[in-house]
């Protein structure tokens, strides 16, 4: 529908011969926008239903309230219950297409610090889950990364590498390490 919309806004502006330059900017948007929530429906379906439910799932919609900021859009994406010892992780869900310089490009530091309180103030382990390459349902490359460890808005393979995961496989909950 997003790609419909563009479409429609460009032809709009060859009939009325104003300028169209701001359509790409709001279609990368959208696009960035289904990207991210296709996927966190990737990382869901990784999680065993037997096992895990989700306690908490921010849905990414501020602009449906009309510019109000809602505080709960800051926190992390996803809040997974373990089931069987009724313990709770969050995740954070980034899907990047490549690398920038050979590093990931995953945040800023108001994100790093409002997940890094988020922690704390909940005592809820945090991790930042990032697919790479390929496409968000079927990314080649997979990362689960305590925020502990993701540290920068831009993460060199020393970090990032440690903590790679086979992309199809379902996860696993220690009680302190996500898997």
């Amino acid at each position: 529908m997003g790609l419909f919309k563009g479409i429609i806004r460009i032809l709009r502006g060859v009939e009325t011969g104003k300028s169209n330059d701001h359509v790409p900017e709001i279609d990368q948007k959208e696009e960035n926008l289904k990207k991210g929530h296709e996927f966190e429906n990737y990382v869901v379906e990784l999680f065993n239903k037997y096992y895990f439910s989700i306690y908490a799932w921010t849905p990414d919609n501020a602009d449906k309230y009309g510019g109000k900021w809602v505080e709960s859009n800051k926190n992390p994406d996803i809040v997974m219950r373990f089931k069987p010892r009724d313990e709770k992780f969050a995740i954070e869900c980034k899907f990047r297409s490549n690398l920038y310089d050979g590093n990931i490009n995953w945040s800023d530091d108001d994100q790093i610090r409002r997940y890094n309180r988020f922690e704390q103030e909940t005592s809820i382990p945090t991790f930042v889950v990032i697919g790479l390459g390929g496409i968000p349902s079927n990314p080649e490359r997979m990362f689960c990364i305590p925020i502990k460890e993701a540290k920068y808005p831009v993460l060199f393979p020393i970090i990032f590498e440690k903590f790679e995961r086979k992309p199809g496989n379902k996860f696993y909950w220690n009680g302190e390490v996500l898997e």
